[in-house]
C-alpha cells in the first residue's frame, strides 16, 4: 500500500513542521477559502518546510498574472488550479514552466470520463468531492470512491475530499490511489489545522506507506 502524501491549507509554522514527512505542502491563495493564506505569510513558511518536500499553491479561477507572480514570489514547485479552468486557460499556465494538478469535483462516471479531457495538458489529476454549494474544495466530505475503481492513468493521480485518520485505509484499499491529499481531515475547526492530528495521520503513513 504505497502512497504519497499531500496536505492542504497549511497556515502556520507549527502545522508546517508537523508535516514535515508529507510529500507535498499546499498553500491555499483563494481568499474565499478559510484556508487563505497570503503570498506574504505563505514565504515566510517556505523556510520551515523540509527541502525533500514540494509546495502546492492552490488557485481558483485566478487572474493568471497573478498566479505567476504569487509563484515566483513564494517560489512554488506546483500550481493547483481548483476552479473551472479550461484547456485554453491551462495552456497559458504551462508557460510558466510549473508542473500543474487540476481539479475535478466528482458525482458520477460523468465527472470521470470528463477529467480525461485535461490529461494531456496537466501533470496530475485531483479527485475532490462535488459540492452542491459550489464549494472549490475543502468540505470534509467524500465522493463514492468505487467511481475509481476502473479508472487508469499514466500519470500519477490524487484522491481528495473528506479523507481523514479513520477512512483513509479504506479509501486506499478501493482506489488505490497513488497519492492522498487531506485538508479538513487534519484540522480542529475548519481552516485550523491541528497539529497532534497532522503528526498522527503521519505516523499511519510510516507505518503503511
Amino acid at each position: 500500500m504505497s502512497f504519497k502524501v499531500k496536505l492542504c491549507g497549511l497556515k502556520d509554522k507549527d502545522s508546517v513542521i508537523a508535516a514535515s514527512k508529507a510529500d507535498y505542502i499546499g498553500f491555499v491563495f483563494y481568499q474565499k477559502s478559510p484556508r487563505f493564506i497570503n503570498a506574504i505569510e505563505a514565504k515566510k513558511l517556505k523556510k520551515f518546510v523540509n527541502p525533500k518536500q514540494k509546495t502546492v499553491g492552490l488557485f481558483v479561477n485566478a487572474d493568471i498574472n497573478l498566479i505567476g507572480h504569487i509563484s515566483e514570489y513564494t517560489g512554488l514547485d506546483i500550481i493547483q488550479l481548483h476552479g473551472n479552468e479550461n484547456i485554453n486557460y491551462i495552456k497559458e499556465i504551462r508557460k510558466l514552466n510549473k508542473p500543474i494538478i487540476k481539479a475535478i469535483p466528482i458525482k458520477n462516471f460523468d465527472d470521470i470520463n470528463y477529467s480525461k479531457e485535461f490529461e494531456d495538458f496537466c501533470d496530475m489529476i485531483l479527485f475532490d468531492t462535488k459540492s452542491h454549494l459550489n464549494i472549490s474544495g475543502g468540505t470534509g466530505d467524500s465522493f463514492d470512491w468505487n467511481l475509481l475503481k476502473k479508472y487508469s492513468s499514466k500519470k500519477e493521480w490524487i484522491l481528495a475530499g473528506g479523507l481523514n485518520i479513520k477512512n483513509i485505509s479504506k479509501a486506499l484499499e478501493i482506489t488505490k490511489a497513488p497519492i492522498v491529499d487531506l485538508s479538513s481531515g487534519i484540522e480542529k475547526s475548519k481552516g485550523v489545522k491541528c497539529v497532534y492530528k497532522i503528526k498522527r495521520f503521519m505516523k499511519f503513513v510510516e507505518k503503511h506507506g
